[in-house]
């Protein structure tokens, strides 16, 4: 009996249980347990007796509905946002699309009218008012187009001239530059009674007794079917202030399409040269070659710039002095200036479709140094025509490198004209790259040594006999080329000689700038409104 009694428990000392507790059997127990507590805890089971087992715990049949509830109408909110959005979703892209057919009927209708608006200006010839008679409405259509032409253009878009942020991808010093020259140039309008002849733009390049002198295109006074001249026309000089002066023809050279207008001017006009330097059309050497072309507009006067880069290729034009850049420009910035990143004034551009040529700025000096001696521009004609060597296609250029190319520089002959050359030895495809012992690089810099040479030839023969006219006279200089010739497989180097008689004349090179084609509107006699168009270049 004494051994199914209750007994209290005993003491056990402190000391015992702690070595029971350190002994390698209770340890290792202790050890599996604790892992075996903690798998389970990392596996999400963790033992019912815990009083941290929240998921355990049993959950009555009310809580677990109401959850079911809750769940599905979260479902049923997910759900209904997803349909909004895309119900959303379609009636943008419907509005959409009702706009993009409303606006396509709208230009299709206004195409329509401007359409039968330009076949009723085109019907009413010049002939209708021959006769003399304004008492009803009538147009007049001068220089008439021929056929074929194709669809008129407007004259003139300085839209496609240049934004107002043209110069934001540029430092401020390119801006600085651009405003400073900005305040040298002027816009153009030329007149033959009230007849408009064109507009331009142009660079006050000096001022001196109370005259300023501009230097523009020559396409300001040309006659708009022939290369000579307007007798007498009316020049309107706009300054970057909007005040309107009055300018008188100077100079005129047709073959480098240069014309110099005198302004007289009471208070001081701000002037810029052009750069002499030659080093920067040289596409030998490696530097940048960025420019700004700019061009200004006479009403309203404002400014107009477009930005671009010197390309080594040759323009359209005849004139082979000629160098292109790539900024895009109307015809409102003809006979404007082109300038680099430096501030310096390189060129005077013209206008074409694709690019922008412009004549460099040492040839432009050279002709205003010829008008203020002789009055006139003193070029040679040795009857060659050539390009710069660097813009002949790859596959020339191969055959000439397999017979032995020159150094980088000189010209390539693609014409020869004159009875004076064709005497010679020179043929088309030879390369020059010295006249009279001087070397050149392209066809520019060989315009500026002949200048040169016929300038101070002309000096030369006035100090003897200032009456002596040199548009006719005997074999007046002598050209020795330097010519790196090519005959079949072989190639040699040989000086040619070609005697020059006679100077180039004005009128040797084509300028494409097209002449507008002017519409007037009369009604009871009067000019009621004026039109110019273009058929293209």
């Amino acid at each position: 009996m004494a051994d199914t009694e209750d007994h209290e428990p005993s003491f056990v000392p402190q000391p015992l249980l702690d070595a029971v507790d350190a002994s390698p059997q209770r340890r290792e127990t202790h050890a599996d347990s604790t892992i075996e507590s903690s798998s389970s805890y990392l596996c999400g089971q963790v033992p019912k007796s815990s009083r941290y087992n929240l998921r355990g715990r049993d959950i009555d049949l009310a809580t677990q509905s109401r959850r079911e509830e809750h769940k599905i109408e979260r479902e049923k909110c997910i759900e209904t946002k997803r349909l909004r959005k895309e119900q959303k979703m379609r009636e943008d892209r419907e509005c959409v699309d009702r706009a993009l057919r409303a606006r396509a009927i709208l230009d299709a209708q206004s195409k329509a009218w401007k359409e039968e608006q330009r076949k009723l200006r085109l019907s009413k010839q010049a002939g209708d008012n021959n006769d003399g008679d304004f008492s009803g409405n009538k147009g007049e259509i001068v220089n008439k187009p021929s056929k074929g032409s194709g669809e008129w253009l407007p004259y003139e878009s300085d839209d496609e001239f240049g934004t107002e942020f043209e110069l934001k991808h540029t430092s401020w010093e390119v801006e600085k530059f651009t405003l400073e020259l900005a305040r040298c140039m002027v816009g153009l309008e030329s007149f033959t009674g009230d007849t408009k002849i064109f507009s331009c733009s142009g660079t006050i390049v000096e001022y001196v007794d109370d005259t300023g002198y501009v230097v523009t295109s020559a396409s300001l006074v040309r006659c708009p079917d022939k290369d000579e001249q307007v007798d007498k026309p009316k020049i309107n000089v706009w300054l970057a202030s909007g005040q309107k002066l009055e300018g008188f023809v100077s100079n005129v050279d047709f073959y480098y399409n240069i014309c110099v207008i005198k302004v007289p001017c009471t208070f001081h006009l701000p002037s810029k040269s052009f750069s002499p330097n030659t080093g920067f059309f040289n596409f030998y050497e490696n530097h940048t070659r960025d420019v700004v072309a700019l061009g200004r507009s006479c009403e309203p006067c404002s400014l107009k710039v477009a930005s671009g880069k010197l390309i080594p290729r040759r323009s359209r034009f005849d004139c082979e002095e000629l160098m292109v850049s790539s900024c895009e420009i109307s015809k409102r910035g003809v006979g404007g200036p082109l300038m680099d990143f430096d501030g310096n004034v390189t060129g005077m551009n013209f206008y074409d479709k694709k690019e922008t040529p412009f004549l460099p700025s040492f040839i432009v000096l050279k002709c205003l140094q010829h008008f203020d001696i002789f009055g006139k521009v003193i070029r040679p004609l040795h009857g060659l025509r050539v390009k710069t060597l660097y813009e002949a296609n790859l596959s020339l250029l191969e055959k000439k490198v397999q017979s032995g190319i020159p150094e980088r520089c000189g010209v390539i002959v693609v014409k020869v004209e004159e009875p004076s050359a064709e005497l010679s030895e020179i043929k088309v495809g030879d390369i020059i790259t010295h006249v009279d012992g001087v070397p050149f690089s392209n066809a520019a810099e060989l315009g500026g040594i002949l200048l040169d040479m016929g300038g101070k030839l002309w000096l030369d023969r006035q100090k003897l006999n200032p009456s002596d006219d040199f548009n006719q006279t005997a074999a007046v200089m002598s050209l020795k080329f330097h010519v790196r010739t090519y005959r079949g497989d072989k190639s040699e180097v040989t000086t040619q000689k070609i005697d020059v008689n006679k100077f180039t004349p004005s009128r040797l090179n084509r300028w494409p700038l097209p002449k507008p084609i002017i519409l007037r509107q009369y009604a009871n006699g009067k000019l009621i409104d004026e039109e110019w168009y273009t058929t293209g270049v």
